[in-house]
């Protein structure tokens, strides 16, 4: 249940390549994975209207400077890293170290027309909202012409 994703209801829906990276990466879960899947940051797609996608992501712990947002060949691309340390020690020879460290990359495939330059990305609170601007052409109207003498042309059987 880590991986949901929640749908849009517009025109901005999830691609064919993404259905098949989802296929891809449910085939190579197993029950040892599980841990690292409850890890893995949330992302929701949706549109608030048919001219944005919005991308949201629970990243709580990251900083602006531990994200990295890439676009490449219409995918976006978002990749996280971050480590910390903490050390204590007393006189007495006790000693304590604590280590902590945690990754993600996550993909989504942009829609036609997603103009990849005008993307914006805010971080508030442990959620990335990522806004790309996408650009729909108008749908050409195809006219239907009626056959050169109008009537159905009858077919040859073979009896």
């Amino acid at each position: 249940m880590a991986n949901l994703i929640r749908r849009p209801s517009s025109s901005l829906g999830l691609s064919a390549f993404e259905e098949f990276d989802k296929l891809f990466d449910n085939l190579w879960q197993t029950p040892a994975s599980v841990n690292n899947m409850l890890r893995m940051p949330s992302l929701d797609i949706y549109s608030e209207d048919d001219k944005h996608m919005v991308v949201e992501m629970h990243a709580p712990g990251f900083d602006e400077k531990d994200i990295d947002i890439n676009i490449r060949n219409g995918v976006l691309e978002i990749t996280g890293e971050t480590s910390s340390s903490d050390e204590q020690g007393d006189k007495k020879r006790s000693y304590m170290m604590r280590e902590s460290r945690a990754s993600f990359a996550r993909r989504v495939v942009l829609p036609e027309g997603a103009n990849a330059d005008t993307i914006s990305a805010e971080l508030d609170k442990g959620i990335l909202k990522i806004t790309v601007p996408v650009e729909r052409p108008e749908a050409k109207k195809v006219k239907i012409s009626i056959g050169s003498q109008g009537k159905a042309k009858k077919l040859a059987s073979n009896n």
